[in-house]
């Protein structure tokens, strides 16, 4: 994609709503640069008229010099006092739009990074989306302040320019201008490598970011395993890299810069040299020579100003390539267009009908997987580790959609069905339970915003969470560290618990919900799932399986295909796999 396609397009998203006040703001300073095309002339007629002999304006013919004096200066003044007010307003009308449109791109970005299916989340660094949502958005503000706003102020002025000093000389006006070939032909061949280096630069910093990111989640690791030097180690390498390319950068910026500085000294002294030989010649004023002079630095600002924009288009329109790459990520999992709601509560019926599904690796996960779970029933889902177990949960709320076969829903095919409604319906009690930087009563009614404070009581009383929810110094209103971690294991996976109650969904996913927690908290969370199980569609996903042995049925996989189903009893007495599990295990019967 272009340069001016990637900043029209990500202006065209950002742009709605704004349009009237960027064009107000436009306008304004449009008004500031006329008024400041009238500037030089108080100064022209002060060396011509009142130090000088020439006549002056006919609105002033009759007054003394030293009236006209200071009506000039006076006029300089209440010039520079419009410019600098409409210049003002219009800044600040563009500025406020510009971070206004920030606003609304990162909260578009935002809210497309959820939508996004976990096969996308899996395959990028948490640090890349968030330095894409944090700081690429900043492109748009980019594009506006600093390249189209100056584009077209300076064009406007450069115009305005050119026009009035053709009036006053056009040989001197051509040999101004002629500076802007050798500038547009420099534009043209950075173009290129500018944006190569500026994409290098966004690309080296969301590197960083990830860094520090996925160091400080883990940063109870880093310290237990005394890895501090490591991962500096590791830092300064990606800062390295990091200020490497901000170095080349700036070498290539600078460098151009550089080159139009000159460009714009040749040109002023062609042009000095030029009016200076028609002042002696007579042909021109030595007011025309000082107003030529103060138009000729006006002139090479917008043309300076131009050049200097295709630097900034530049950085901007790389941050604008990684916003919109992320915006045209289609998710694998989205509602079909002919999808509908599910039809009020489902009643938990679940089915598998001959379902395959592969991660992008292309190793099948499941293979042919039929299962038919009643509704209310208890299944368990047991097997090795990468035996598919949590793949097949995760396919009943949708993460992931099969390559072949389908999953239905009391009879409705899962892709039928659009998302939220399907999820509605689904309650997920996950091993590494999920808590936000937030209240204890947040985080329980998370999945069902409009429950009451008795709601959320009641369900941490059935977690067995309430005892300790009102011992802390806040109760229900303690806010809890950055993924709960001011909580032990155990009081997490109760929120988790209460959470599920709260929600009352007809289906319940239990993926290893005990698995990490010692024999006492175990027992407290069995009794919490005892109740929340009831009357439930429950898949429990387990390794230990003396939680699963009083389910209504056990589905043993392996190399991701069903290879046995039955009660505790049965499948011991069968002999096979899940009896050699258990028998690893030394589960008492």
């Amino acid at each position: 994609m272009s340069t001016v396609r990637a900043g029209l397009r990500l202006l065209g998203i950002a742009l709605r709503g704004e349009g009237a006040r960027v064009a107000a703001g436009l306008a304004l300073l449009v008004g500031a640069t006329t008024a400041a095309l009238l500037q030089p002339w108080p100064l022209k007629l002060v060396i011509d008229s009142v130090l000088g002999g020439e006549p002056p304006p006919a609105a002033v013919a009759t007054a003394s010099k030293t009236t006209l004096l200071a009506v000039l200066v006076t006029a300089m003044v209440a010039l520079q006092v419009v410019v600098g007010a409409l210049s003002m307003l219009g800044t600040n009308l563009v500025v406020r739009a510009a971070l206004r449109m920030v606003f609304r791109l990162r909260c578009t970005v935002f809210e497309h990074l959820q939508k996004l299916s976990l096969s996308f989340h899996d395959t990028t660094k948490v640090g890349d989306s968030l330095y894409r949502v944090a700081w690429d958005t900043y492109a748009v503000q980019t594009l506006l302040n600093n390249a189209i706003v100056p584009a077209t102020t300076a064009t406007l002025t450069l115009v305005g320019i050119a026009a009035v000093m053709a009036l006053r000389d056009w040989r001197v006006t051509v040999a101004a201008l002629a500076i802007a070939v050798p500038l547009v032909l420099l534009i043209r061949r950075l173009d290129r490598p500018m944006t190569r280096h500026s994409l290098r630069v966004h690309e080296r910093e969301s590197d960083v970011s990830s860094r520090v990111q996925e160091t400080l989640t883990a940063i109870r690791a880093v310290q237990a395993f005394a890895r501090e030097s490591l991962e500096h180690e590791r830092f300064e390498r990606q800062a390295a890299a990091s200020l490497h390319a901000n170095l080349h950068l700036t070498l290539l910026q600078t460098g151009s810069q550089m080159v139009v500085s000159l460009l714009m000294a040749v040109g002023t002294a062609a042009v000095i040299w030029l009016a200076g030989r028609r002042a002696l010649e007579g042909v021109l004023t030595p007011g025309d020579v000082v107003l030529l002079a103060a138009y000729l630095v006006m002139l090479y600002k917008p043309l300076e100003t131009l050049a200097y924009t295709a630097v900034a288009v530049q950085g901007a329109a790389a941050g604008a390539r990684r916003v919109l790459a992320l915006l045209d990520v289609r998710p694998d999992v989205a509602d079909a267009p002919n999808a509908v709601p599910l039809p009020g509560r489902a009643v938990g019926g679940l089915a598998f009908e001959h379902v395959t599904f592969a991660y992008r690796s292309g190793e099948p996960a499941l293979r042919d997987v039929s299962l038919d779970v009643r509704p209310g029933e208890i299944v368990a889902i047991v097997g090795a580790s990468g035996a598919g177990k949590t793949t097949l949960a995760s396919l009943v709320v949708r993460f992931y959609d099969p390559v072949a076969g389908r999953l239905t829903l009391d009879g409705h095919d899962l892709r039928a069905l659009t998302l939220r409604s399907l999820r509605e319906n689904v309650a997920l009690v996950l091993q590494d339970p999920i808590v936000f930087g937030a209240s204890i009563r947040e985080n329980i009614g998370y999945g069902r915003p409009d429950a009451t404070a008795e709601d959320v009581e009641r369900a941490a009383r059935a977690a067995n969470a309430h005892e300790f929810v009102v011992a802390l110094p806040d109760g229900y209103d303690t806010v809890v560290g950055e993924r709960g971690v001011t909580l032990s294991g155990g009081q997490r996976q109760r929120l988790s618990i209460a959470r599920a109650f709260v929600k009352d969904a007809p289906v319940l996913i239990l993926d290893e919900p005990t698995s990490a927690l010692d024999a006492e908290n175990e027992r407290a969370i069995l009794d919490a799932l005892a109740r929340l199980m009831k009357g439930r569609t429950t898949l429990i996903i387990a390794h230990r399986l003396s939680t699963v042995r009083h389910a209504d049925r056990i589905v043993v996989l392996q190399d991701g295909a069903v290879v046995e189903q039955g009660t505790h009893g049965e499948l011991l007495g069968r002999h096979q796999v899940y009896a050699r599990l258990h028998a690893l295990q030394v589960v008492p019967s």
